[in-house]
């Protein structure tokens, strides 16, 4: 008898595994919300150009990047694709933020899967070399000389970038023209090309710039200098006491099916275990790597909630 139901046991259990769902069957849409050349372009391409070379996926993973409303319509796109297991998209605060604009019907907890939390991504004030402002005491005595003169390009409205240029304006106790573009590599061209006096950019839209001597970082809204850029200082230890960073992710739509979970998260915690993501991706662009799922991702996401909550309110307020 204990034999029989040993082996009834076993057979069930066979007929689970052969019933469990392949996954990936198709294309996977990897959507970008934002255009082409910014952080969150290329943090994706960064992890299915790894997958790819790995030959990781038995299907295709095909970057799309679907820009405008500073996020709002590739996040909205993948909020309708619920229970969809052939769609992911890179992840941004806005994620948290979307929903408190009322850009997003949803957040992190109700309208998206969080697969993980990749990096953390600090936030810099840079300059075109041949910029006066060798320094950044040079652009803030610059910009109390003439308030609301000085141009700062960054991302989108009401999200990270606008966030930290308020929060830099009260700090330092000045009044600079915030100047919104669809991604970060259209504000480095913009910067490059001399149409804005500065930049908020995160470190790996930058790079390519500052290591060819064509851009300078003034100040890192970090609470230490960066460990691969010592010579940039923070804003606090200048005097304009703030702190902004930004999170780097991967996300599915609502209700995404357990083996698709299970099959990001396992491939995911294999990108960032290679050297090229710790060496090319990391190292280079200044970034805090981390490998956060399931409630750590959650519960950091929800910390990030009253931030911008207060951060966005008081946006707001002085825009009146």
């Amino acid at each position: 008898m204990h034999k029989l139901i040993v082996g009834a046991v076993l057979a069930a259990a066979s007929v689970v595994a052969v019933a469990q769902p392949k996954y990936p069957q198709r294309t996977v849409e990897v959507v970008v919300p934002y255009a082409p050349g910014g952080g969150t372009d290329n943090l994706m391409r960064t992890i299915t150009g790894i997958i790819d070379e790995n030959k990781w996926s038995p299907v295709p993973l095909n970057v799309n990047n679907r820009a405008g409303g500073s996020g709002a319509i590739g996040f909205n796109y993948l909020i309708n694709k619920k229970g969809d297991a052939h769609v992911i998209a890179g992840a941004t605060p806005m994620i948290v933020s979307g929903k408190i604009e009322g850009r997003l019907p949803g957040n992190h907890r109700d309208a998206m899967t969080v697969l993980m939390i990749v990096a953390i991504d600090e936030l810099m004030l840079s300059v075109r070399t041949e910029s006066p402002y060798k320094t950044i005491e040079d652009f803030v005595k610059a910009a109390r000389a003439k308030p609301g003169g000085l141009t700062v390009g960054g991302t989108a409205t009401l999200t990270e970038d606008h966030i930290f240029t308020y929060l830099f304006e009260q700090a330092a106790k000045i009044q600079v023209k915030y100047v919104p573009f669809n991604s970060g590599g259209e504000v480095t061209a913009a910067l490059m090309g001399g149409h804005i006096d500065a930049a908020v950019e995160n470190p790996n839209e930058i790079v390519a710039q500052i290591e060819a001597k064509k851009a300078r970082n003034l100040a890192v809204a970090s609470r230490k200098r960066l460990t691969d850029a010592p010579d940039v200082p923070t804003f606090a230890e200048k005097g304009y006491e703030f702190y902004w960073e930004q999170m780097r992710g991967v996300v599915g739509p609502a209700n995404m099916p357990p083996e698709a979970v299970k099959w990001w998260q396992d491939t995911l915690k294999k990108v960032v275990g290679t050297k090229k993501w710790q060496e090319d991706y990391i190292k280079r662009n200044l970034l805090t790597p981390t490998a956060w799922t399931g409630e750590e991702a959650l519960k950091y996401l929800d910390g990030l909630h009253t931030k911008y909550e207060q951060a966005i309110k008081g946006l707001k307020a002085s825009q009146k």
